[in-house]
C-alpha cells in the first residue's frame, strides 16, 4: 500500500515515531511545513521526508522557552 499523500497530527506523530505535543512543537517552531484548513493541521507526506533529509532537530522548546526565542527573533 503506497504512503498517504497526508497525515494528521496524530498519524504524522505516529510515523516519526515521536509524541503529538513534540510535533506540535516542531511546528509552531517552523521546523515541519503544514496546511491548514479552517483548525485542522494537515501534514504532507513530503514534508516530513524533508524534515527527516534535513537531519530534524537537535532541540525542542516548550513552554516559556519557546516564547522567550519567539520574542527575542521578534525584535531582532
Amino acid at each position: 500500500m503506497p504512503d498517504p499523500i497526508a497525515y494528521n497530527v496524530a498519524q504524522a506523530a505516529r510515523v516519526l515515531g515521536i509524541g503529538e505535543t513534540t510535533l506540535r512543537a516542531l511546528i509552531r517552531a517552523r521546523q515541519i511545513r503544514v496546511a491548514r484548513v479552517g483548525r485542522r493541521i494537515i501534514i504532507p507526506h513530503s514534508a516530513l521526508v524533508e524534515f527527516l533529509e534535513a537531519g530534524g532537530a537537535e532541540r525542542v522548546l516548550y513552554g516559556h522557552q519557546a516564547v522567550r526565542k519567539a520574542r527575542e527573533e521578534a525584535l531582532a
